[in-house]
C-alpha cells in the first residue's frame, strides 16, 4: 500500500518543476518541428554537413529522410535523453536522500507510516511523475505534426520510439532512486545518482565519434536505447528495451531492500 496523503502531497509539490521541463521539451520539439521541411530536407542538415564531429557526438547524425526519422534524430539524439534525466535525477535525490539528510524523513515515519509504506509511495511518485513527462512529450509531437505535417509522421513508429526511450529513463531512474536510498547525505547520493547517468552520455558521446571510440557503446546504458530498431520494428529494439526495464526493476528491488535495512540518523 502506499500513503495517499503523502502521495498527493509530493505531487502537489512536484508540479512546477514537472511543468518548467514540460515547457523546456516544448519549446526544443516545436523548434525542431520547424526545421523539418519534407520537400527539401532539414535545414539541420546543412549545419551537420559544416560540423560533422559535434553533431556526431551529440547523436545527431541519423537518417532524416522522413518525419520519424527527423525527430529519433534531432530530438532523441540528445535532447530527449538529457533532459528527463536531469528530472528523474532532481525527484530521486529530493524523495529520499534529501529527506533523511534534512531530517524530514524522521518525521514521516514516526507518523506511523512504516519504512516499506514510504519507499512505495515515493517511488510511485517518481514513476507516476516520469510517465507524465514522456506521455506529454509524446501527445505533444503528435498533435503538432498533425497540424504541421499532416499525414507526414509515422504514429506506429514514434509510439514505439517513446516507449523506448520511457524504458532508458526508468533504468536511468532506477539507478537514481537507488544511491539515494543508499547514501545518508544528498550530498553523496547527487555524486553517484547522477554520477552514472553523466557517465553513460559522455561515453556515448564519446562512442558517437566512432574510429578508436566506437567499442565505448558497450560501457553505456544509452546503447540499448536502438532509435533505429524501434523505428523499423526490429526484434533487437524489443529486447533491448526489455534489459533496460529489467534493469529499472532490479535497481528499484534493490533500492527497496537497502532503504528498508540501513541505518538512519533520525
Amino acid at each position: 500500500m502506499v500513503n495517499k496523503a503523502l502521495y498527493v502531497t509530493e505531487m502537489k509539490n512536484s508540479w512546477k518543476l514537472l511543468l518548467i521541463f514540460c515547457l523546456i521539451l516544448t519549446m526544443y520539439t516545436t523548434i525542431m518541428l520547424t526545421m523539418f521541411d519534407p520537400s527539401l530536407g532539414s535545414a539541420l542538415d546543412e549545419f551537420a554537413k559544416m560540423m560533422p564531429e559535434i553533431m556526431s557526438m551529440v547523436g545527431m547524425n541519423g537518417s532524416t529522410a522522413t518525419l520519424v526519422h527527423f525527430l529519433s534524430t534531432y530530438l532523441y539524439g540528445m535532447l530527449m535523453i538529457v533532459f528527463p534525466f536531469l528530472f528523474t535525477v532532481l525527484l530521486s535525490l529530493k524523495y529520499i536522500a534529501k529527506k533523511v539528510d534534512n531530517g524530514s524523513m524522521a518525521y514521516l515515519l514516526s507518523s506511523g507510516s512504516t519504512r516499506g509504506c514510504v519507499w512505495r509511495t515515493e517511488c510511485f511518485v517518481l514513476l507516476t511523475n516520469l510517465l507524465l513527462l514522456i506521455a506529454y512529450c509524446t501527445l505533444l509531437g503528435l498533435v503538432c505534426s498533425s497540424f504541421m505535417f499532416p499525414q507526414d509522421l509515422d504514429v506506429a513508429a514514434y509510439l514505439r520510439l517513446n516507449f523506448g526511450v520511457l524504458c532508458l529513463h526508468m533504468a536511468l531512474a532506477g539507478i537514481s532512486f537507488l544511491f539515494s536510498c543508499i547514501c545518508n547525505e544528498y550530498r553523496q547520493a547527487a555524486t553517484f545518482g547522477a554520477g552514472f547517468g553523466i557517465y553513460f552520455i559522455l561515453v556515448q558521446m564519446l562512442a558517437n565519434m566512432k574510429g578508436n571510440l566506437e567499442n565505448m557503446k558497450y560501457a553505456t546504458l544509452m546503447t540499448l536505447f536502438d532509435r533505429d530498431a524501434l523505428i523499423v520494428n526490429a526484434a533487437k529494439g524489443w529486447y533491448m528495451s526489455g534489459i533496460l526495464l529489467l534493469i529499472a526493476i532490479g535497481c528499484f528491488s534493490a533500492a527497496n531492500v537497502l532503504f528498508q535495512r540501513k541505518n538512519m540518523s533520525l
